[in-house]
């Protein structure tokens, strides 16, 4: 008897796994509003129904996509920083989301779910203010004690230039980092050591 549980538990939790995936494909191509629920039940090869015994209305299916999201990518970014990676490699995994296993998610639709809801928003910044920011935090104090970054730099300062390039990355598509490897190489330098310069990329010192 435990064991037909399990299975149906399983089996439950598949279906689940099921309809947030063709959620998030959906929404990220088509934006929240344009997407049905029957448009999400015919992806995920599931009745309307059974999205409803798991969900009870799709406002309540976009937060549980958004948050799985988030603490997706916070797993990767928090083993990243316990691998005690350097500074440099971090900015590349964390900015430029070399990581490929999860996918990413438009920051134009980021911005429609939380301008169409404020519980969620709330929830983003919550768990921005008591996970995400902390372990920031603790990678640039690791980088400072490192000599990786400028000691008289200050959290704020680091934190938003961080933001605004991220923020720009998104702007370029995946295709131009992944065939401009010399564009990469150049927004990397310019990040560590501005215009006036300083040590040249690996790019340069292959040539």
């Amino acid at each position: 008897m435990v064991m037909i549980m399990n299975g149906f538990e399983l089996r439950k939790q598949q279906k689940r796994k099921d309809i947030m995936n063709a959620a998030f494909m959906l929404f990220n191509k088509e934006g929240v509003k344009k997407v049905k629920i029957s448009d999400i039940a015919r992806f995920a090869g599931v009745s309307q129904v059974t999205i409803y015994n798991h969900f009870t209305s799709k406002e309540e299916l976009v937060r549980a996509v958004m948050k799985e999201y988030m603490h997706q990518q916070f797993q990767i970014f928090k083993e990243s920083v316990e691998e005690e990676r350097t500074f440099a490699d971090l900015v590349e995994l964390i900015v430029f989301e070399k990581h490929k296993a999860v996918q990413s998610l438009d920051p134009s639709l980021l911005q429609e779910m939380l301008t169409a809801d404020e519980e969620l928003k709330e929830y983003v910044d919550h768990f921005y203010r008591t996970q995400t920011l902390p372990l920031f935090v603790q990678l640039l104090e690791r980088a400072r004690e490192r000599g990786e970054i400028n000691a008289s730099l200050s959290m704020e300062s680091i934190i938003f230039y961080l933001n605004a390039l991220k923020t720009e990355v998104k702007r370029v598509s995946a295709e131009t980092w992944s065939e401009r490897k010399d564009f990469l190489d150049d927004v990397l330098q310019l990040f560590f050591y501005g215009l006036s310069g300083g040590p040249t990329s690996n790019r340069n010192e292959s040539e």
